[in-house]
């Protein structure tokens, strides 16, 4: 080295440093790799795509507010499917939320004087649920009288303590 002895030092130390940190990085109790076949590195498990969320599968819908002052965790949305009219019949779509597992469900569904529950549409039983899923029903009524009207919707969610229950109303306004 004909240059700068002060450089030549530099390189040495720079090169004994690299030479450490590579020494360093051998476990000097472990033993050798075979040198057999390459191993393949595990391959990751598979994403689960996740479908879409209650939110998302609900989106559009109201949320149906409660009457009293049960909280047991389900959630109830709900969307019509027309305009309602006077003496004629309407569908109410409606989405059960639950938050928890439970089994069984029901769903009762009540009118004041002014409103009639078709025939057979008064009770919803779902076997069991679970949470975050959304569980889609059909509600058939008519209203009979100008204004607005209340249907109610109880569910009982049967669960490991005990039997609960949470009231809902969905409001409607009929014109003629």
């Amino acid at each position: 080295m004909a240059g700068n002895p002060r450089t030549g030092l530099i390189h040495i130390l720079l090169l004994s440093a690299v030479a450490s940190l590579s020494a360093c990085n051998k476990d000097s109790g472990s033993t050798p790799a075979p040198t057999g076949a390459p191993r393949a590195a595990p391959k990751a498990p598979a994403s689960v795509k996740a479908g879409p969320t209650a939110a998302e599968q609900t989106a559009g819908m109201v949320q149906a507010p409660t009457l009293g002052k049960s909280q047991i965790p389900v959630e109830l949305k709900f969307e019509l499917a027309e305009k309602p009219k006077v003496g004629q019949p309407l569908e109410i779509r409606v989405a059960l939320i639950p938050q928890v597992a439970a089994s069984p469900v029901t769903l009762q569904v009540s009118g004041a004087d002014d409103l009639s529950v078709a025939p057979g549409a008064g009770q919803f039983d779902i076997p069991a649920v679970e949470a975050g899923e959304v569980y889609r029903q059909t509600l058939k009524v008519t209203p009979n009288a100008d204004g607005v009207s209340l249907v109610g919707v109880t569910v009982s969610m049967k669960n490991d303590v005990g039997t609960d229950q949470r009231v809902f109303s969905i409001p409607i306004v009929a014109e003629r």
